[in-house]
């Protein structure tokens, strides 16, 4: 229908201008279309990374810190809710077993921003020359941008599922498992959710109070004998998927008797690492 159009327009102006003074007109139109849509473009992506400066920037100092190997700076450009679950010589650890401690220059290709969350994908080149592909999450604060995560991109194979991180292999879903549940255990042998709260998200810990998770859980205080042996069991994973909000949610049970405890948990990318974010656990059936 455009192929017509447009031949049907042309037919009349090489009527009534002939065909070299079509052509030239045609021309200069075309090209004045082009042009606009370059320049429309080269505009968009101006503002994009005029926009996130900011956020490339915090990146760069970071980095700029790890370099320098001056941890103290490199950890003050991390978020709350990074350094609740990451220590300072934690964090030197990672990087060290990462190759990210001895870098020579770090670059930013995708950027993405989403009112106060943006992301950062790039490339790490480290002094051996070797080129790591590298993903920052970013939130923005009273402080200015402040990295809540770092996701370095492992070898071999990938899963298919969705997200902004790849589901991690079983064996670390079960220690997953394994590392809450024990919080669970202690906390229920404290009579007292604290231990589980602190172990939490940011996100979670912003949702529900410790007074919150007395009321939910409160009633299981005397089975704490009972986690603190389930604890020490290997859990059956039975699916592990990234979930539209890009949390890890985790299904499995305990094959215990009379019944099994089936175990439903969410957890959250925050720092380095997978972060609990959220516990349903029922004898007898999966949860909903």
């Amino acid at each position: 229908m455009h192929d017509i159009y447009r031949r049907r327009v042309a037919d009349d102006l090489h009527n009534q201008l002939g065909s070299r003074h079509f052509e030239g007109v045609f021309m200069k139109t075309w090209m004045k279309v082009v042009l606009g849509i370059i320049a429309g473009v080269s505009v968009l992506v101006g503002v994009i990374f005029w926009l996130t400066g900011d956020v490339t920037k915090a990146g760069d100092e970071f980095f700029a810190a790890v370099q320098n190997d001056d941890m103290d700076a490199a950890y003050a450009l991390l978020s709350d809710d990074f350094k609740a679950g990451t220590s300072k010589e934690e964090l030197k650890a990672y990087l060290a077993a990462n190759a990210l401690d001895k870098i020579k220059e770090a670059s930013w290709g995708g950027r993405m921003m989403t009112g106060g969350v943006a992301e950062l994908e790039g490339t790490i080149t480290t002094d051996g020359g070797s080129k790591i592909p590298l993903k920052l999450r970013l939130i923005d604060s009273e402080s200015g941008w402040r990295i809540n995560a770092i996701e370095k991109e492992s070898a071999g194979f990938k899963d298919s599922a969705g997200g902004s991180a790849a589901v991690p292999p079983v064996r670390k879903q079960q220690q997953l498992f394994r590392d809450t549940i024990t919080v669970y255990a202690e906390s229920l042998a404290d009579q007292s959710m604290q231990k589980l709260w602190d172990n939490s998200s940011g996100i979670f810990r912003r949702q529900f109070t410790v007074e919150q998770l007395n009321e939910a859980y409160g009633r299981n205080y005397r089975f704490a004998g009972d986690y603190a042996e389930i604890s020490k069991m290997t859990p059956v994973i039975d699916d592990a998927r990234i979930d539209e909000g890009g949390f890890l949610v985790i299904k499995g049970h305990y094959p215990i008797k009379p019944q099994p405890l089936y175990v439903r948990h969410s957890f959250a990318y925050e720092g380095v690492d997978w972060v609990s974010s959220g516990l349903v656990l029922q004898v007898g059936q999966p949860p909903e």
